[in-house]
């Protein structure tokens, strides 16, 4: 995996713009803060030694000038950021860096914060974070985008100590998004369970005034701009064994300045106790749920003794109204020679959030009582939904601690051009195996035939770049070490393009590490 040059992190950045992205436990051995102290830099939590980094690449037409400004948790500026190495060559068009908060010299250790990144032309750019815990590896990651920011934003999947052995957790981190604007944030907890509220962080909004915080008289805990919130098990404000979705609403703070003068953004972590199992994603703004969602990768116990299988988790946007969700499972059983179409319906009630598992067990697979996927079941799924919904798929094996994750995507954002800011081919060091290597996954977006162009770019390619073209069925995936056109050692990035609208999923994996080497992330959709 490009391990790289410096990185920086991953979004499509207007033109010019400064603008906040969100990082989660940067750095390592952080020191817990105060329990209760709601104003403090709360949920210091790491469970392993863990440093970020964040890849940045160059889609403008011009040399790229890039600074990276870091704040801590109380959003006061910690560090900065302009060239990862010793002397760092021009930022050309399609060229990237990657930034590693290891190696910054500006940083303290054990940093835990946030970064801004300001530019001159429009990047890509993918964030990731690397852990070390019992000897073991873990990596993951996810595509940030651009955009205002929302004052609201939805966490489909988090976990306090849930599962068989209550080995399963979550943690997230709220980023304020202004550089004046104190934010007012009520975080609120949707159980499984009882497919309802059930928690509210620091209190249930309806509860009377002499409860309010300082700063935030509407209700809500103050959040300072550019400053970043975490939670973790032992901060999360609900009961445990918890699986469940998150909601944050932000509420008038002391100046009269209203939730739509407010913008945060979050990612959200999942990770297992006993195992490397690591697993990250982007929240959802407002803008990102919709009636329609599709799922470009879904499997059933595929692959070396039925190990890998997904399960994904559907949240409603208002418990208050029920949304009725058709599920469309299209693919193949890779079981039965070249593969048996199967293709299954079924429509099911969401109030607040629903648990879908395809694993080796039906106990809560989302399809008709009795019905099931085969074994070796490899396709995607179509979610149509009377009210809007965001859904996060978790991708792990049983043989193994690989565990990834992705978020489900709206037809609309389709695109003609799609972005792997992050590919390889047998990179880097192997100790015994082959290095870094990926593959990714292309979905037409109506479910259709296209024709689809495949681009990399990369330093080591003749001319800088290699391709070629292919009529897909609705879906394809290629593997880069079994890719002719790119040469052992290939660090790179890939377009692409269709002449119909398509979404992309990519996944870097090495076999040099033993733990969980895999990280999954969301194509970028440019035109």
């Amino acid at each position: 995996m490009a391990k790289r040059s410096p990185a920086r992190l991953g979004a499509v950045l207007a033109l010019g713009r400064v603008f906040l992205l969100p990082t989660l436990l940067l750095l390592v051995v952080i020191e817990r803060g105060p329990p209760g102290d709601v104003n403090a830099f709360v949920s210091a939590y790491s469970f392993g030694d863990e440093n970020s980094w964040i890849r940045v690449q160059n889609i403008g037409q011009g040399d790229a000038t890039v600074e990276v400004n870091y704040f801590d948790g109380q959003g006061q500026l910690a560090g900065r950021d302009s060239c990862p190495s010793p002397s760092c060559p021009t930022l050309f068009p399609g060229s990237g860096w990657t930034f590693f908060q290891r190696d910054n010299p500006f940083l303290p250790h054990g940093f835990q914060g946030s970064a801004v990144i300001s530019t001159d032309q429009p990047i890509v750019a993918l964030q990731a974070k690397d852990v070390i815990r019992d000897g073991k590896f873990a990596i993951a990651g996810d595509t940030v985008t651009t955009g205002a920011g929302s004052h609201r934003i939805y966490l489909p999947i988090t976990a306090k100590r849930d599962g068989p052995n209550r080995n399963w957790n979550g943690r997230f981190a709220i980023q304020n998004l202004s550089d004046t604007v104190t934010a007012c944030v009520t975080i609120t907890y949707l159980s499984i369970q009882t497919d309802d509220e059930v928690a509210w962080d620091p209190y249930r909004p309806t509860r009377s005034a002499s409860t309010r915080i300082s700063g935030c008289p509407e209700g809500g805990l103050p959040l300072a701009p550019r400053g970043t919130l975490f939670r973790e098990p032992n901060t999360m404000n609900v009961a445990e064994p918890f699986t469940g979705s998150v909601r944050i609403d932000l509420h008038a703070n002391a100046q009269g300045q209203g939730p739509e003068q407010q913008y945060i953004t979050a990612t959200a972590d999942t990770w297992n106790l006993d195992i490397a199992s690591f697993g990250s994603y982007r929240g959802f703004d407002e803008s990102e749920l919709g009636e329609e969602i599709v799922l470009p990768l879904i499997d059933r116990q595929v692959g070396p003794g039925s190990s890998f299988s997904t399960r994904f988790q559907i949240m409603n946007k208002d418990p208050s109204r029920p949304a009725k969700v058709t599920l469309r499972f299209d693919g193949f059983d890779l079981g039965t020679g070249p593969g048996t179409l199967i293709s299954k319906t079924n429509t099911l009630t969401v109030k607040s959030a629903r648990l879908c598992f395809q694993a080796r067990d039906d106990f809560a697979n989302c399809l008709a009582p009795g019905d099931a996927l085969p074994v070796n079941f490899v396709g995607t799924v179509r979610l149509t939904s009377t009210e809007p919904i965001a859904v996060v798929v978790f991708r792990g094996t049983t043989l193994h601690h690989a565990f990834t994750d992705y978020r489900g995507i709206r037809p609309k954002e389709g695109a003609n051009r799609v972005l792997l800011p992050v590919l390889n081919k047998n990179y880097g060091p192997a100790r015994g195996g082959k290095g870094w290597n990926s593959w990714f996954r292309v979905m037409v977006a109506d479910g259709g035939r296209a024709n689809v162009a495949v681009r990399y770019f990369g330093r080591d390619l003749p001319g800088g770049t290699a391709g070629y073209s292919v009529v897909v069925d609705r879906e394809f995936t290629v593997f880069q070490a079994r890719d002719v056109v790119l040469p052992d050692g290939f660090a790179g990035t890939a377009v692409i393009e269709s002449d119909r609208p398509i979404v992309a999923l990519a996944n870097l994996f090495t076999d040099v590490f033993s733990g969980d080497p895999d990280v999954l992330y969301n194509g970028i959709a440019f035109d």
